[in-house]
C-alpha cells in the first residue's frame, strides 16, 4: 500500500469513529421537565375548592416539587417559583422564589407582601430546573385573608344565673354560648372550667352553643369562654362567674351535753332549693327519711346509746329526685374521767427527812370515783408505762424503789370503755445513797 493510499485509510477510518451510533454508550441523555407542583397550603391550610380563610396578613405558604431527574442526574436542581395576586388585579401580580432543590420535598417560604385584611386572592407555584425547563403552573390556590378577631362571647345560664347562688355539687346545669357584635362566623366555642377541663363546641347555624357542666365545688365557680372563626381567629376571654349552693345538709345539735341513752334534738337543715326530705341513720340502726318543710328544715329526735363517738349520717334529697353527699356528724357524748391524785405517805411534808435512794416507797392514785377502772402510770420520766388495777373505789396504791435522787410518778386515770382523764404529773426530791 502506497502512501496515498495509507493517508486516504487513515482519514477514513478517523471519519469512521467520529460518528459511532448512540447504542455506543456516548449519546447524553434526555432532560426531564420538573413536575407540576402539588399539595399546596397557606397559613397551614390546605388548598380548597372554592377557597380557603387565612387568619394572618403574612402567610407561610407551602408546595411540593420534584423532578424525575433530581437525585438522577448530578447538577440537577429545581427553583420553586411562586406567584400571588389580587383577585381581579392581575397586574398587581407579585412573584418570588424559593431556595433551590437537589431532592424532592415541601417547600416553606413566606409571602414576601403584606395582605390587606378582607382581601381575596390568588395563588400559584411552578418549578426551573438547572436546564431551564419549567413545569405547569399549580392549579391556582384561591384563599381569603381574615385577621379580624370575633367578639367575646355572651355566656348566660337559667340554672346557675349570676348574683344569684344555684344548683349544688353534682347537680348539672346549662350553659349558652352566644356570638357577640354581630359576628356571623364563629364557627366554635372553646370554654374550660376547673370541673369541666378545657373543650371545643361547635357553634349552630345562629352562632349558638349549649353545653352541659357539672360542678364539683360549691362556692365561687367560673366558666372561661372565646370564641373562634373560621379562619382560627380567637376572641378575647369571657369570664362567667356564678355561685353553687352547698347541697350537704347541715346537723345542728339542740343539746350537745346530753349523755348516753338521753333523748337529743337534731335539726337538718339543706339550702338547696326545693329540698323535699332527709334521711339519716345514727349508728348502726336502719335509715329514717322525713319530710322537710318548705324552708328546707326538719327537727327530729335520736338518742346516742354510747358514750364517746356516735355517728349520725344523712343526706337531703329534691322533689325532682336529686340526692345531695352523705354528711357525717359526730353526736359525741362527753366522758369527764377524772384526774387521778397522786400523794405518798413516805414523803409527809412534814420536815421528815424523804426515803434514801434505793429504798421502797409507797405510792397512792386517788379519784373516788366508782368509774375508773385503772391507771396508767410511770416512774422513769414517761420512758416506760404501767398499768394497775383500781378499786371499787376508783383508787389504788403501787411500791417501787428508786434508782435516782429525783422521783417523778406521771398518771392518768381510765374507765372500763378506754376513756382516759388527762395526765397528772408529781415528784420528790430522795436522800442520795450512802
Amino acid at each position: 500500500m502506497n502512501a496515498i493510499t495509507q493517508r486516504t485509510f487513515a482519514v477514513a477510518t478517523a471519519a469512521a469513529l467520529l460518528v459511532l451510533p448512540a447504542s455506543a454508550g456516548w449519546a447524553a441523555k434526555a432532560n426531564h421537565s420538573p413536575a407540576t407542583p402539588a399539595s399546596l397550603t397557606v397559613g397551614g391550610l390546605a388548598c380548597a375548592p372554592g377557597g380557603i380563610l387565612v387568619g394572618t396578613s403574612t402567610p407561610q405558604v407551602t408546595a411540593y416539587f420534584t423532578d424525575a431527574d433530581l437525585g438522577v442526574v448530578q447538577s440537577e436542581t429545581v427553583t420553586p417559583e411562586f406567584a400571588v395576586w389580587p383577585e381581579g388585579k392581575p397586574a398587581q401580580h407579585a412573584g418570588w422564589t424559593a431556595t433551590a432543590l437537589t431532592h424532592a420535598g415541601t417547600v416553606f417560604t413566606t409571602i414576601p407582601s403584606t395582605l390587606v385584611d378582607g382581601g381575596r386572592y390568588h395563588l400559584k407555584a411552578r418549578a426551573t430546573d438547572a436546564a431551564g425547563a419549567k413545569s405547569a403552573w399549580s392549579p391556582v390556590c384561591t384563599f381569603v385573608v381574615d385577621t379580624t378577631r370575633p367578639h367575646a362571647p355572651v355566656v348566660t345560664s337559667a340554672d346557675y344565673p349570676e348574683g344569684t347562688p344555684g344548683g349544688g355539687v353534682g347537680i348539672p346545669g346549662k350553659f349558652t354560648f352566644a356570638a357577640a357584635g354581630g359576628d356571623k362566623d364563629v364557627a366554635k366555642f372553646r370554654y374550660s372550667s376547673a370541673s369541666a377541663g378545657l373543650h371545643e363546641v361547635p357553634a349552630g347555624r345562629k352562632g349558638r352553643a349549649v353545653v352541659e357542666i357539672t360542678p364539683n365545688t360549691y362556692g365561687t365557680n367560673v366558666v372561661t369562654v372565646q370564641a373562634i372563626d373560621h379562619t382560627g381567629n380567637r376572641s378575647g376571654e369571657t369570664t362567667y362567674s356564678f355561685s353553687v349552693i352547698d347541697h350537704t345538709p347541715k346537723v345542728l345539735d339542740q343539746n350537745p351535753d346530753a349523755g348516753a341513752g338521753e333523748p337529743r334534738t337534731i335539726r337538718f337543715w339543706s339550702a338547696v332549693p326545693g329540698t323535699a326530705s332527709f334521711t339519716y341513720r345514727l349508728n348502726d340502726a336502719p335509715a329514717v327519711t322525713v319530710d322537710a318543710d318548705a324552708d328546707g328544715y326538719r327537727s327530729v329526735t335520736v338518742t346516742p346509746d354510747r358514750r364517746g363517738d356516735n355517728f349520725l349520717t344523712v343526706t337531703s334529697r329534691t322533689a325532682s329526685g336529686i340526692v345531695s353527699p352523705e354528711f357525717k356528724a359526730n353526736l359525741y357524748v362527753w366522758v369527764r374521767v377524772p384526774q387521778p391524785e397522786i400523794s405518798s405517805p413516805d414523803f409527809p411534808n412534814d420536815g421528815t427527812p424523804p426515803p434514801a435512794v434505793g429504798q421502797e416507797v409507797t405510792i397512792v392514785l386517788r379519784t373516788g370515783s366508782p368509774e375508773v377502772a385503772e391507771f396508767v402510770y410511770s416512774v422513769d420520766f414517761g420512758e416506760t408505762e404501767h398499768v394497775v388495777t383500781a378499786d371499787q373505789d376508783g383508787n389504788a396504791t403501787i411500791r417501787y424503789t428508786p434508782e435516782w435522787p429525783y422521783l417523778e410518778v406521771q398518771a392518768r386515770a381510765r374507765t372500763a370503755d378506754g376513756f382516759e382523764s388527762d395526765k397528772v404529773v408529781t415528784g420528790w426530791e430522795l436522800t442520795p445513797a450512802p
